[in-house]
Parts: C-alpha cells; structure tokens; sequence
C-alpha cells in the first residue's frame, strides 16, 4: 500500500491503486465522489482508467452507493481529455459553473457487461 492510500484509508476514503494509476473517493449519503485520479501517460488508452473505475465502482457499492460523481476543474489542462473519458463511460454532466463541471453516473450495481474486462 502506498503512503497515499493509507492517507486515504485513515479518511475513511476508498482507493483503488495499480502500478499505473490509482482512484480515490470519498463516499456520503450513497453517492461514491471521486477525489483524485491518475493514470501515468504511458498507460492511457489501455484500459487503466476503467479497470480503476469499475474496482472504485464495486467497493462503493459494497458500501451501498447508488450514485459515482466527479469534478472536473476547467484550468486542468486534461479537461477536455477527462471530459471525453467521462462521457464515454456514460456519465453525464449535473453542474456547470465557469470554473468546473460536476459529472454524474447512477451505478447501484448497473454496470455495463459490455465494460468489464
């Protein structure tokens, strides 16, 4: 375990983490929001990204979510690219304010047989 999913853990956060990238959430009244998320360059577009998200996706179900949602600032300079994987994996936009987009995905064990791998 890295020290950054200890810091997670002893927040009561979930993380899912590979030698390629990692996903952290923080989980309340049934909605999995996704805290941080990488993947090394080297690595996307390989299936990284999904694999993290599906295992983040099972562990908050685990915890009774029905609902996995993540920010996307706009200074990012992976906006657009985040935004692109969002859609893809059928999350849709909730929020937009001139700094940030919220997106969302209803999970409450719905997800697409087509996505795991």
């Amino acid at each position: 375990m890295s020290l950054f999913a200890a810091y997670c853990r002893e927040k009561s956060m979930i993380v899912v983490e590979n030698e390629r990238g990692f996903m952290s959430a923080n989980i309340h009244d049934g909605v999995c929001f996704i805290d941080n998320f990488y993947v090394i360059p080297e690595a996307r577009g390989t299936r990284v990204a999904l694999r993290l998200t599906l295992d983040t996706i099972r562990l908050a179900e685990e915890k009774g979510c029905t609902v996995f949602a993540a920010e996307i600032y706009k200074i990012d300079p992976l906006y657009h690219y985040i935004l692109r994987l969002h859609k893809h994996f059928g999350m849709e936009v909730t929020e937009e304010t001139p700094y940030k987009i919220v997106t969302f995905k209803r999970i409450n064990n719905a997800r697409p047989q087509s996505a795991i791998a």
